[in-house]
């Protein structure tokens, strides 16, 4: 067992000086976004107007308690609760299509039912995370040199293997190419958020900072050749959020720019899939014809930009938020349930036992969207043959509506604000490459992913957390770390 004394590192919860600053950030951001919600957007019902208000409050307190330093540890709860931002709140004034065939009526009680499950889920967060646990005799941890070199090789590994995947040189199949994805999926959210943390936090060497970014470059590139910018929108948001975290700092110029050019390749990405996915070209890309697909996926977007510029709908402006939109969902469980559609009383968890069983062992397994096509056909969105090809994001409120009503939305924010806390609370002042943290880390990344229902969340971060559990044995040592030091986290350096 290793006993070396651990060096200074980095801190988890931040200092007072820099709190200071980031919490002057936040008041800036929620000000304007408030205003915008009452003075700028033009809405044909003040109760829409309510609603959006009800849901962007309550969002942003635990952000908020985080960033003055009266919550500790990693921001998990609080990156969740200000996704319902964009997911659920702004959707109601942005004159969403589908939105729109509500009542306003519909949208205040939709709001309402939001506020409680984040009001019942901070308060009860905040219990777990307004002090410091008591701290273990060892952590479990990687040190800093070895954890900068690991996850720079993860990273590089998954940029390889999307290269791979995209010029269908992979020869993996069934179960076996989905436990590698879905390991490598885990494996470069944790990867991305460790080093783009140290980034912002100014630690990684020069060298291991320009890899980084070409890295990151790298993966966005090639995972978006699936005309899916789903992957590369999420490992964006990923470095965003650590590199603000460690800088203390928003980047707003490379937002910015991400933003753009992320929106400009949706205006062609309905094009690229209907040549490539519905034809019979050959859906692979080698590297070098990475420059051919690019210039004729812009070429698509500056087409549709051309075509539109004087035809723009309600609908097409709003498509952006309509994207990220989960709201729909909610008000659509509302309107039919509980009569003519009942509840569905719990029957969408109750297959989450039967998803956790890795595929390796079962092979015939239930898909772990299988609660989400659940909702899908007792709604009577898609029949039971749909839900083999396409699979619509219900997120988690939505499904806790459609099991058990409003309770059922209340006991969500109950189960999350209990989770995140403890989570939170186990990895407060641990090293940030300690198992505990990571594992918090984990968790922050999957705080975005506003789509998923219960039985996707919890497959996914179990197969995460197995590839997590691997590290801890194989990479990890045991460092002690004395009381006294306590206060202050830090990580051992193994040489």
């Amino acid at each position: 067992m290793n006993e070396q004394k651990p060096t200074p590192s980095i801190p988890v919860r931040l200092p007072t000086s820099r709190e200071n600053s980031l919490e002057n950030v936040f008041w800036c951001g929620a000000i304007a976004l408030l205003l915008y919600e009452i003075y700028v957007v033009q809405v044909d019902s003040i109760l829409s107007q309510a609603a959006a208000i009800l849901v962007t409050i309550p969002a942003l307190i635990p952000f908020y308690l985080w960033c003055s330093g009266r919550a500790l540890g990693l921001p998990v709860f609080p990156m969740f609760a200000l996704s319902f931002i964009w997911t659920y709140g702004l959707p109601l004034v942005s004159h969403h299509p589908r939105i729109m065939t509500y009542p306003p009526s519909s949208h205040l009680s939709a709001g309402a039912t939001i506020a409680g499950c984040l009001l019942v889920g901070t308060l009860i967060w905040y219990r777990f995370v307004s002090t410091a646990p008591t701290p273990p005799q060892y952590y479990r941890t990687l040190g800093n040199r070895k954890g900068d070199e690991f996850f720079l090789a993860s990273l590089t590994a998954s940029v390889v293997f999307n290269i791979y995947n995209a010029a269908g040189w992979i020869t993996l199949s069934g179960v076996a190419f989905s436990m590698v994805r879905n390991g490598a999926l885990g494996l470069t959210a944790l990867s991305t958020f460790i080093l783009c943390y140290r980034f912002g936090e100014r630690v990684l060497s020069r060298q291991h900072s320009i890899f980084l970014v070409a890295l990151i470059f790298g993966f966005m590139v090639t995972n978006a050749l699936s005309f899916l910018l789903v992957g590369s929108a999420s490992i964006s948001l990923i470095a965003i959020s650590a590199y603000t975290i460690g800088r203390k700092r928003v980047p707003v110029l490379v937002i910015a720019l991400i933003f753009s050019v992320l929106t400009f390749l949706n205006y062609g990405k309905a094009d690229m899939r209907s040549k490539y996915w519905f034809s019979d070209l050959q859906p692979t890309v080698a590297p070098w014809q990475y420059l051919a697909v690019y210039s004729e996926w812009a070429d698509y977007s500056l087409n549709y930009i051309q075509q539109r510029r004087n035809q723009e709908t309600e609908e097409e402006r709003g498509s952006v938020t309509e994207r990220v939109s989960v709201v729909q969902m909610l008000l659509l469980a509302q309107s039919k349930s509980p009569d003519p559609v009942p509840f569905l009383q719990g029957q969408t968890y109750s297959i989450i036992p039967q998803i956790l069983v890795p595929r390796i062992f079962n092979e015939n397994r239930i898909r772990s969207q299988e609660g989400t096509h659940m909702l899908s056909v007792h709604y009577g969105l898609q029949t039971a043959e749909a839900t083999q090809v396409t699979t619509i994001g219900w997120g988690l409120v939505a499904e806790a509506y459609g099991n058990f009503g409003v309770l059922g939305c209340l006991g969500l924010g109950a189960v999350l604000g209990t989770f995140y806390g403890k989570a939170t609370r186990w990895s407060i002042h641990a090293p940030l490459l300690s198992f505990r943290s990571l594992f918090s880390v984990l968790l922050l990344t999957f705080s975005f992913q506003s789509e998923w229902a219960a039985g996707t969340y919890l497959a996914s971060l179990t197969q995460s957390t197995y590839v997590l559990v691997i590290i801890a044995f194989v990479f990890m040592e045991n460092y002690r770390v004395p009381p006294v030091m306590i206060p202050v986290v830090y990580q051992a350096d193994s040489q």
